[in-house]
């Protein structure tokens, strides 16, 4: 007589394979990755953030987004550049945790620590370049190395001066579009470094600054990868995950001056930028929503709307960090003159104005501040409401397209 075959053991349904799609669309499950002690505060370059750049491909991978980097067949994933530095290497590879006196105004002015260099580097950028040149070496006290003829030095004189500090790495994802705009991208981004660790190789974490934002573009994926099957998504999306932005904004000014192919600045119709989006109470917001001349871009009644769609819309939406618009990764695409939304997560005061968070660019910007403030709740609201921004911005009708100015 054949025998019946034994039963299968139980399965642990606490212990799934896969983490089921609601953990995947929880911001606070990346979160909790990206800001943790094995990545060393995620510097450019370094180990640290070659691992979250590993982590950020698995997840998109699994929702069947596609690296768009043809010029790097080897991973399309990933955009590696080199970034080099006017005031020379760090000590013993240190980030600038150990002194980090001059890092308490948010952001830095571009190129104030780093930037890349090449023979194809834009006029634009090298003049940006040169004048950052003049005024860090202003700054430090140090002599200038006069131009050899005119009045800027050629991309060659300034290798000479400066000094190369590794190689760092933009890590970007396609969600191509269903409808007649699929040529068209939206451009959705985050920094994904932060400042390494300090000499005693103590991490900064950077858990709001930008693991937050990093983790809401990894939490809005399998949503948005869901629409596109559905034939809901007409324009494409690229996320980036930049590198280097702690330097100077480097991985963006690169992306954004060596195009990929069929992600050519014509081709963008719309950039958002995520950037410590975690803290602070869980029903106000901060956005920059204006152009390079203070004007409100196609994105003021994007944001609005997308609010109103909410189930529990924010109750503010301050519109009070122009101040900060060009000290933000938005600012490489700014220039340039595209449209660009900066999500942030907003100043002390909750009716707009006021500091920054105290752990800015502190060791003690990790995870529990964040659980602290609102449990985790800000950056899932955030991510909610970047989902509907997209939807929006992915989808909607325009007239015939003005020219871009930059």
């Amino acid at each position: 007589a054949p025998t019946t075959p034994a039963p299968l053991p139980p399965t642990d349904p606490t212990q799934p394979t896969e983490p089921p799609v609601s953990a995947d669309s929880d911001p606070m499950t990346h979160l909790q990755y990206l800001a943790s002690d094995e990545l060393k505060g995620r510097n450019s370059p370094s180990e640290g953030l070659d691992m979250a750049s590993a982590y950020v491909q698995e997840h998109v991978k699994k929702y069947g987004l596609v690296g768009p980097n043809s010029n790097n067949p080897e991973n399309p994933f990933q955009q590696k550049f080199n970034v080099f530095s006017f005031l020379g290497a760090q000590e013993g590879g240190a980030a600038h945790g150990a002194a980090h006196g001059a890092h308490k105004e948010f952001g830095h002015e571009t190129f104030q620590e780093g930037f890349y260099l090449d023979d194809k580097m834009p006029k634009d950028t090298l003049a940006l370049l040169n004048r950052q040149y003049e005024s860090t070496m202003k700054a430090s006290g140090q002599p200038l190395v006069p131009a050899r003829s005119g009045t800027q030095r050629s991309v060659e004189e300034l290798r000479q001066v400066a000094t190369a500090t590794g190689q760092a790495v933009n890590t970007l994802a396609m969600l191509p579009g269903t409808g007649p705009h699929k040529d068209e991208v939206i451009v959705v981004m985050a920094h994904l470094d932060h400042v390494g660790v300090d000499r005693q190789g103590n991490a900064y974490n950077g858990a709001d600054d930008n693991a937050s934002g990093s983790a809401v573009l990894m939490a809005a994926v399998p949503e948005l990868a869901e629409a596109q099957k559905r034939g809901e998504l007409d324009r494409s999306i690229l996320f980036i995950w930049t590198g280097a932005e702690e330097k100077g904004l480097v991985g963006s000014q690169y992306f954004v001056d060596h195009p990929i192919p069929g992600l050519e600045l014509k081709n963008i119709a719309g950039v958002i930028n995520t950037d410590m989006v975690g803290r602070w109470d869980d029903q106000r917001l901060s956005v920059v929503d204006t152009n390079t001349k203070g004007q409100p871009n196609y994105f003021r009644d994007v944001v609005d709307q997308a609010n109103q769609q909410l189930a529990d819309p924010f109750d503010r939406i301050n519109r009070d960090i122009n101040v900060y618009r060009d000290r933000q990764d938005g600012a490489s695409f700014g220039r340039k003159g595209e449209d660009v939304l900066f999500l942030f997560e907003g100043l002390s005061n909750p009716n707009g104005g006021g500091d920054l968070i105290p752990e800015y660019h502190r060791q003690d910007d990790d995870i529990d501040k964040i659980i602290k403030d609102n449990g985790g709740e800000k950056p899932r609201r955030v991510k909610d409401l970047m989902v509907n921004v997209i939807n929006i911005a992915a989808n909607r009708t325009t007239g015939p397209a003005e020219p871009k100015t930059p």
